[in-house]
C-alpha cells in the first residue's frame, strides 16, 4: 500500500518491541495505522510518500517529498511574486538535489504546477527528461520484444503433439517440414525449437520396450502387485553380465576435444552376476560365476539365500528359462522352483514376459555396472572387489524406492501440456 500520509502519533505496545504508529491519508482523509520494530523520526505537520505491507509493518517513508511540497506550497501563500517563490524553489533544490526519489502521475504534475519547467522536475528527480515523460503516462504499457511473432497457434500445436506422438526420434527440422506441409505455411526450426521449450518437451534418452510386450497384462500384474507390496515385504532377482575390461563410458575434457583414454582392444573373461535385494533389508544374496548361469547354478543360488524370519516374503523374478527347468528338476530328483520357495517360506511372482522395467534389480544392475566400470577390474579378484565395494554403496540406499517406481511404472499419467503466452 502506498499513499502520502502524515503521521500523527505513535505508542509503544505493551510487552513488545513494536510501535503503533497512526497516520491519516491525505487522499482519502482516513486515518489508519502501522507497525515498526523501532521509533522513527516523523513531523505531525509534514506529508511524505508512506509505503507499508500487506500486513501493516512499515517499509519506507519519504519525507522528502513532503517537504519539498510543504515548502513551495508555503512560498505561494507568503508572497504572490513569482521571482521569489522562485528563489525559494532553488534553495530547496540546492538542499534536496541529490536525492533520488520516485514519483507518481499526480506528484509530478503538482511539482510541474510550482516548477514551472519539467528541466527543473528532471534536475530534482535527478532523471532525464525522457524518463520523466515515460512517468506521468498512465497508460504506460510494456514494450513489445523486437522481431516477428512466433508463429504459435493452436493448430500449430496439435499438429506438433500428434507428430511427437507418431515418431518421437524424428528431428526439429523434420518436424517442422511435416507442420509447414500441413499448414501450407512456413514453420522454421528455430520456432519449432522454442515451442517445444514452451510446452516441456525435451530430447532425452530413449528407453525401449520390446515390440513382444504384452502393456495391458504388465498393468494387470502391477494392479495385482501393489497390495501384497503394502502388507508384506518383497524380494527381487535377477542376472547380469559383466566383463573384465569394461571400463567407464563418460569423461570430461575442454571444449572442442574429445576425451581420449585406454581400454584393452577385447572385452575380457564374460561372468555373471546372480543378485537378490529385499525392500527392507537390501542386497541379502549375491554369487559371481564365470560364464552363463544354468538351471543347477541357479538352483543353490536359492539355496544360499536366508532370511532368518518366519514371516512370508513375495520374490519378484521373470520367466527365464533357467528359472523354471522343471524336467530337468525332476530328473535330477530336485522339487519345483516354487516347492523350493515355499520352504523357505516364499512366494514366487513371475513378472510379464519382457517387462524388464517392473524389476527392481535392473535398477540396482545400473548402479553396479557405473561403480564397477569406475574401478577397471581386469581379473576376477579385482572384478569381485569392485562388485563388493558398489553393493556396500547400494545397501547404503532406500531400495524400497526401486520396488514403489517398478509397481508404479505405468500409473504416470498422460502429460497436460498447455501452451502459454503464444500469442
Amino acid at each position: 500500500m502506498e499513499c502520502l500520509a502524515r503521521i500523527i502519533n505513535c505508542q509503544k505496545l505493551a510487552n513488545s518491541q513494536l510501535w503503533k504508529y497512526q497516520f491519516l491519508d491525505i487522499e482519502n482523509n482516513q486515518k489508519n495505522h502501522f507497525y515498526h520494530h523501532k521509533q522513527i523520526d516523523y513531523d505531525t505537520n509534514l506529508a511524505g510518500k508512506l509505503s507499508i505491507s500487506s500486513n501493516r509493518f512499515l517499509q519506507s517513508f519519504k519525507k522528502e517529498i513532503g517537504e519539498v511540497i510543504e515548502r513551495t506550497h508555503q512560498t505561494e501563500i507568503l508572497t504572490e511574486l513569482e521571482g521569489k517563490a522562485r528563489n525559494n524553489v532553488d534553495r530547496v533544490f540546492n538542499r534536496l538535489g541529490k536525492r533520488k526519489i520516485e514519483l507518481s502521475s499526480q506528484k509530478l504534475h503538482e511539482l510541474h504546477t510550482q516548477f514551472r519547467t519539467w528541466k527543473k522536475v528532471s534536475i530534482f528527480c535527478e532523471r532525464s527528461e525522457p524518463t520523466i515523460y515515460r512517468w506521468i503516462k498512465a497508460d504506460k504499457k510494456e514494450p513489445q520484444k523486437r522481431g516477428r511473432k512466433p508463429k504459435f497457434n493452436s493448430q500449430v500445436l496439435d499438429l506438433l503433439l500428434d507428430y511427437n506422438q507418431i515418431n518421437n526420434t524424428a528431428t526439429q527440422q523434420e518436424r517442422a517440414n511435416y507442420i509447414s506441409q500441413q499448414i501450407g505455411q512456413r514453420i522454421s526450426q528455430q520456432t519449432i525449437s522454442l515451442l517445444l521449450k514452451k510446452v516441456g518437451i525435451t530430447r532425452k534418452k530413449l528407453t525401449y520396450h520390446y515390440t513382444q510386450l504384452d502393456e495391458e497384462k504388465a498393468k494387470e500384474f502391477n494392479e495385482e502387485t501393489k497390495p501384497l507390496l503394502a502388507k508384506y515385504p518383497f524380494l527381487a532377482l535377477d542376472e547380469c553380465s559383466f566383463y573384465f575390461n569394461s571400463d567407464p563410458r563418460f569423461g570430461y575434457s575442454l571444449k572442442g576435444e574429445r576425451a581420449i583414454n585406454k581400454k584393452p582392444s577385447s572385452q575380457g573373461e564374460h561372468y555373471t552376476l546372480l543378485l537378490a535385494v529385499s525392500s527392507q533389508k537390501g542386497v541379502i544374496h549375491w554369487e559371481l560365476v564365470k560364464n552363463k548361469v544354468d538351471w543347477k547354478v541357479f538352483y543353490n543360488f536359492l539355496e544360499g539365500i536366508n532370511l532368518n524370519s518366519d514371516e512370508k516374503h513375495y520374490l519378484l523374478l521373470d520367466n527365464a528359462r533357467i528359472h523354471y527347468a522343471l524336467k530337468k528338476r525332476q530328473r535330477e530328483g530336485l522339487p519345483s522352483i516354487k516347492e523350493q520357495l515355499l520352504k523357505k517360506n516364499i512366494e514366487a511372482l513371475f513378472i510379464t514376459p519382457y517387462a524388464p522395467m517392473l524389476n527392481p534389480t535392473e535398477l540396482c544392475f545400473n548402479l553396479l555396472r557405473q561403480q564397477t566400470e569406475k574401478q577397471r577390474p581386469r581379473n576376477y579378484e579385482e572384478m569381485k572387489r569392485a562388485i563388493e565395494k558398489a553393493i556396500e554403496l547400494l545397501n547404503q540406499k532406500d531400495l524400497s524406492e526401486y520396488f514403489k517406481h517398478c509397481v508404479e511404472y505405468f500409473d504416470k499419467n498422460d502429460a497436460k501440456i498447455e501452451l502459454k503466452d503464444y500469442h
